[in-house]
């Protein structure tokens, strides 16, 4: 294929228009695959809509998809640590199906309810809640093992074994199924006693119910894979690699 390029004003050298047209068609060209990779996620929750409305049947209903979220929450109390940080929910039709409205009520949820437990300490808790720009203040639960791989500031986790049963028995109560865990640690924060905390709960299933196609495949993989106790044995893992 044999490209024309129209001649920049302002640049005289022809090698050097010629590298900056190639540098805008590399962009639009990018731009395109990420058109395309959007435009099939918005046809796979499509599809998953289209499944779960023909599903709903008068002798077996299903539990309708969370479309909206209430207009104020009831924020359990906690302690302020201190460091903070603001959260900001956002469309991510990609890695979850979601739109930023239900990426806010979904880890919402999944928050207060763990707040409610006796194990809260292990999760990050709202403080504060600003629903009209979707974010929310939570507690520092200390550097990701991530973060501590790279700065080389490793810490052992205290009774490893012992904190991810109870990070385990805490999701199961709460009855939430995680579903975003990454082999780097980047969800595993350890604190420098070695308090061991599981973060961001956008990528979840609550009572079982994913509200997406995507979050749907997560939760059949989960489950095929071994489900909760495939969740702990990859946490051993992962610490067992970076601590």
């Amino acid at each position: 294929m044999t490209l024309k390029f129209k001649f920049l004003e302002g640049v005289d050298d022809t090698a050097a228009q010629r590298d900056i047209l190639m540098e805008k068609h590399k962009a639009l060209s990018n731009n395109m695959i990420a058109l395309k990779a959007r435009h099939e996620a918005a046809l796979r929750e499509i599809s998953f809509l289209r499944e779960w409305i023909a599903a709903l049947e008068s002798d077996a209903p299903l539990p309708p998809i969370q479309t909206g979220f209430p207009q104020h929450y009831i924020l359990p109390a906690a302690p302020r640590t201190p460091l903070t940080f603001w959260k900001t929910a956002r469309e991510k039709l990609l890695w979850s199906g979601l739109s930023a409205e239900q990426a806010l009520h979904l880890e919402l949820t999944c928050l207060i309810r763990l707040a409610k437990g006796e194990n809260a300490a292990h999760f990050p808790r709202v403080l504060k809640l600003d629903l009209l720009k979707k974010r929310f203040e939570l507690t520092d639960q200390g550097p990701s093992l991530k973060e501590r791989q790279k700065t080389g500031k490793k810490v052992a986790v205290r009774d490893a074994d012992q904190q991810i049963a109870t990070i385990i028995a805490a999701l199961k109560e709460a009855k939430i199924t995680y579903l975003d865990m990454h082999p780097d640690g980047k969800n595993l924060c350890v604190q420098d006693d070695g308090h061991l905390s599981l973060i961001d709960f956008d990528i979840t299933a609550i009572d079982g119910l994913p509200q997406s196609g995507l979050l749907a495949e997560k939760l059949k993989t989960f489950d095929e894979n071994g489900g909760y106790d495939a969740l702990a044995q990859q946490m051993r893992e992962i610490i067992a690699r970076l601590c």
